[in-house]
């Protein structure tokens, strides 16, 4: 079995979150994004995921051309956590 951890991808839920965030400190979606961006440690992708970027893991993942890979976990999170 394989996993696939996203870090920060902009969701429908996600852009309404960054909206309101947005509307609450009176700023603009962009300024909103990126503090919530920089709350996480930063971005080194310079922006969040996307969900497609996700579903393409997954297809792949699910897809015979992935049949001998086992036991890995997928982290997609456009550098958010190091891995070196």
């Amino acid at each position: 079995m394989n996993s696939v951890a996203p870090g920060f991808i902009e969701t429908t839920a996600a852009e309404a979150l960054i909206e309101r965030l947005a509307k609450e400190a009176g700023t603009g979606a962009g300024t909103a994004r990126q503090g919530l961006m920089d709350s996480l440690g930063g971005i080194p992708l310079g922006r969040p995921g996307r969900p497609e970027e996700v579903a393409e893991l997954v297809a792949f993942l699910a897809s015979d051309r992935a049949s001998s890979i086992t036991g890995s976990e997928y982290v997609i999170d456009g550098g958010t956590i190091p891995t070196i």
